[in-house]
């Protein structure tokens, strides 16, 4: 069997008011916000948040929240604490409109498999930068019905 190689081709829906080229630079900044992840330090991570975020950006997930760059790089050194060995990774292209995202994530284990997923939407400014995180665990709560006869 010879060693083939993989490809990766990223689709992205691009909605009114926001430029294909933005769309690209604000699926770069997610990427950057999860490299901060594997920074050595909560310093380096404050210095690539600085690259891709504006400097009052907001983060909230289900437990957290942290407003600034350097509160933002705080938080994620605690959650590395949480998680030691994971890693977020983006898991779908951007459907984008306007001043907003949205994509899937993953927080991967060592061994590469999914441990927590969800969507997480943001907003930006038009040069890309990321001003607002905001985070889902999970799917969406399913609706159930009761039929009666």
């Amino acid at each position: 069997m010879k060693n083939g190689s993989v490809t990766r081709q990223e689709n992205s829906t691009v909605g009114a008011e926001v430029a294909p080229e933005v769309v690209q630079f604000v699926a770069a900044a997610a990427n950057r916000v999860y490299e901060a992840w594997s920074a050595p330090g909560t310093d380096q991570r404050a210095e690539i948040l600085a690259e891709v975020c504006a400097p009052d950006v907001e983060y909230v997930n289900p437990l957290k929240r942290a407003t600034g760059v350097p509160a933002f790089a705080e938080m994620l050194s605690e959650l590395i604490g949480t998680f030691p060995g994971h890693v977020p990774v983006r898991t779908s292209g951007l459907d984008a409109h306007h001043d907003c995202a949205r994509y899937e994530w993953a927080l991967r284990d060592r061994a590469g498999q999914a441990v927590i997923g969800g969507i997480e939407i943001v907003r930006f400014t038009p040069e890309g930068r990321l001003t607002s995180i905001v985070s889902f665990f999970g799917q969406p709560p399913r609706i159930t019905y009761t039929y009666q006869v």
